[in-house]
């Protein structure tokens, strides 16, 4: 009998650890932990090794929407927005936001503040993270006009920009102080979006059903291209998240209840050079060369993709020195933009 209990056991703990993903629709990078997680419904599950073994998180629950920000794990479910220790998946705070139809996609400004859609009510609203145990909610704008799903929070600009569901769908650019909507895509020829993220280098990645593809948009919106189709495991494609420290873009497939993982390979390193611009590191410098005097944007992140430091500054033709961001031999990369350019150093 003792034996028979000890193998029941063992059984039980591998079921525990061995799960596989079922009516998935969202998944999220934790660049801390090197990890993804996917809603399942009634759990949520986290994989370590890129999709080879899933295991539960702890207790938690995801239906939809997903966001780490701070040490959190921010989920939805059931139109209930919860909070998670990303250390020990304890639960700390939920928030319930009266009179919602269906929160669906869910945005960060990786600080404090999480922006979600309702689908049915066409609405956005704002969500003060700061304390996770006291989350508060504000609405951003009452009537969108369109069924807002997908939100990503483009902080250099201060707004929202929301993927909408139905035929020819819209992509909308809402301001993150005033509410107010502009459309930055005006029929993108593509039907049912549904998750949107950024790669960190000014690129936009949307996931569309009809046709079944993650398709690429410029900084501005004006440029786009197809970059995966279904041909590469994609089906019902909803929720996506890009993974910057890997250039890796997660898709959370509803239509067979498998996570995707494409990669868009590696940065190089050394001197680097774009039209109107150029950069190479010197030991604990960096020296940019300029064509023309123009905006330059930096940003520095952490081995795990975390931002550390964010710089803005116009320079002018010629040779400039900007010291080296990253200290005492911490691991990392930065990424220099200068208008739709972009030049990545370690």
């Amino acid at each position: 009998m003792r034996f028979v209990f000890v193998f029941l056991s063992l059984f039980v703990g591998i079921l525990v650890q061995a799960q596989t993903p079922s009516s998935i629709e969202a998944v999220e990078y934790d660049p801390d932990g090197n990890r993804w997680f996917v809603s399942n419904e009634s759990s949520l599950l986290v994989t370590e090794d890129q999709g080879e073994s899933w295991s539960f998180f702890g207790e938690a629950s995801a239906s939809h929407g997903m966001e780490v920000m701070n040490g959190v794990l921010y989920a939805i479910g059931g139109n209930v927005i919860r909070a998670y220790s990303l250390e020990s998946a304890e639960f700390l705070g939920s928030l319930v936001i009266p009179g919602v139809g269906f929160l669906n996609g869910m945005g960060s400004d990786g600080n404090s503040m999480l922006v979600v859609s309702d689908f049915q009510g066409n609405r956005l609203y704002t969500i003060n993270a700061e304390a996770p145990e006291e989350m508060s909610y504000a609405l951003l704008t009452g009537n969108l006009g369109e069924t807002p799903n997908g939100v990503v929070v483009d902080t250099d600009n201060n707004r929202a920009i929301v993927v909408c569901w139905g035929n020819n769908a819209d992509i909308l650019s809402v301001d993150l102080e005033s509410g107010d909507v502009s459309t930055l895509v005006d029929g993108s020829g593509l039907g049912n979006l549904d998750g949107i993220d950024n790669d960190g280098d000014g690129q936009y990645y949307v996931s569309s059903w009809s046709p079944t593809r993650i398709t690429r948009f410029n900084a501005d919106f004006t440029e786009s291209e197809t970059v995966v189709t279904g041909s590469a495991g994609l089906s019902s494609p909803a929720d996506i998240s890009y993974a910057v420290a890997l250039d890796t873009l997660g898709v959370a497939n509803s239509g067979t209840d498998v996570v995707t993982f494409h990669g868009f390979g590696s940065a190089p390193s050394g001197v680097v050079e774009a039209a109107g611009f150029s950069a190479q590191r010197a030991g604990m410098d960096m020296l940019i060369d300029m064509q023309a005097g123009r905006m330059v944007h930096l940003t520095a992140y952490d081995a795990s993709g975390r931002i550390l430091v964010k710089r803005s500054e116009y320079l002018p033709s010629g040779q400039m020195r900007w010291a080296w961001p990253l200290q005492n031999h911490q691991a990392g990369f930065v990424k220099l933009r200068c208008g739709d350019l972009v030049i990545t150093l370690r």
